[in-house]
C-alpha cells in the first residue's frame, strides 16, 4: 500500500469522525459510510482481494457479538423487580430532570411520584406524571450505569381490555421483546414533548383506538402497573427462549437471546 493510499484512508477516517460531531443525522450517516468505505479499502489494498475488503466491513458488525458473548452473556438480572418510591437524583446526576418535568407539565400532566429500581449494574429512575383528561401516563426515565446515563420520555395509554400502547424517545433498540399486549412506538428523534405527543396520537389513530376504550388509571397504582408490565415482559421472553433462569431468582440471556441482541444492534447500526 503506497503513501497515496494511506493519505486517502487518513482523509476518509478524519472525514468520518468529523461528521460524527454534527447534530444532523444525515451528516452522521455520511461519516458512518465513510468509515465503512475506509475499512473496505484497507482490506482491499492490503491484499488485493475484494473478499478481504468485505471482511473489513463485516468486522464492524461482528464486534458487538464479542461484547455480547464476552460480557452480556455472563450478566445476571433479577426475575422480579420491586418498583418503589425514591428521591430524585441530584442535579449533578440528572441535570435535565427539572427542564424535562416542566416541559411535560406544560402539556397538562401532573406530577404523581418518583420511583426506581436497581437491576444488575444499572440504576433506573422514573418520574411518573398523569394527564387526567387524556387518561395518559408520562414517564421521565434515566438509566444510569457507571458514569454513563441515558434519559428519555415515554407516553403510555392503557385500555380497558388490558392492552397498552407506548410512544418513547428511548434512543436504543429494545433489549428484550415486548409483551404481546404491549405495543411500542419508538421515536428516538423526537425533539420535544409536543412532538412526542403528536406521534403518540398518530400511533393510537393507526391502531384504531377510540377514546372510550382508554382506561382511567388510579394514580396511586402507577408504580405497581410498571412493575407488573416488567413481570409480563420477563415472562414473555422466558417463554420465547430469549432468557433463561440462572438460579437465585436471577435470569441470563440464552444463546438465542444473544443472537436477538446482536440482530438488534446490527439493525441500529444500519439505521445510523
Amino acid at each position: 500500500m503506497d503513501i497515496k493510499a494511506i493519505l486517502y484512508l487518513a482523509a476518509l477516517v478524519v472525514f468520518a469522525f468529523g461528521c460524527r460531531t454534527f447534530e444532523s443525522r444525515w451528516i452522521q450517516k455520511a461519516g458512518w459510510v465513510a468509515l465503512l468505505v475506509a475499512s473496505y479499502l484497507l482490506g482491499f489494498w492490503l491484499t488485493g482481494s475484494h473478499a478481504a475488503g468485505a471482511m473489513g466491513v463485516m468486522v464492524w458488525f461482528l464486534l458487538p457479538a464479542l461484547e455480547i458473548v464476552g460480557r452480556v452473556r455472563k450478566m445476571r438480572f433479577p426475575l422480579r423487580q420491586e418498583v418503589k418510591g425514591r428521591f430524585a437524583p441530584s442535579r449533578e446526576v440528572f441535570p435535565e430532570l427539572s427542564e424535562m418535568t416542566e416541559d411535560v407539565e406544560a402539556c397538562g400532566y401532573v406530577l404523581i411520584e418518583d420511583a426506581g429500581w436497581v437491576g444488575n449494574e444499572t440504576d433506573h429512575f422514573a418520574r411518573m406524571l398523569y394527564h387526567g383528561e387524556k387518561r395518559r401516563q408520562a414517564t421521565i426515565t434515566m438509566d444510569l450505569q457507571g458514569e454513563a446515563s441515558v434519559s428519555y420520555v415515554s407516553l403510555t395509554t392503557r385500555l380497558e381490555d388490558g392492552r397498552s400502547f407506548s410512544t418513547t424517545s428511548f434512543p436504543f433498540a429494545p433489549t428484550m421483546q415486548f409483551a404481546p399486549r404491549h405495543s411500542v412506538n419508538r421515536c428516538p428523534l423526537a425533539e420535544s414533548i409536543e412532538e412526542l405527543e403528536e406521534e403518540h396520537e398518530a400511533f393510537l389513530e393507526r391502531q384504531g383506538i377510540a377514546a372510550e376504550e382508554v382506561l382511567e388509571l388510579d394514580t396511586e397504582q402507577l408504580s405497581t402497573l410498571m412493575e407488573e408490565e416488567m413481570v409480563l415482559q420477563i415472562d414473555h421472553n422466558m417463554e420465547r427462549g430469549l432468557i433463561e433462569e440462572a438460579g437465585e431468582g436471577k435470569f441470563r440471556y440464552s444463546w438465542r437471546g444473544c443472537l436477538f441482541l446482536w440482530v438488534q444492534l446490527v439493525k441500529e447500526m444500519v439505521k445510523v
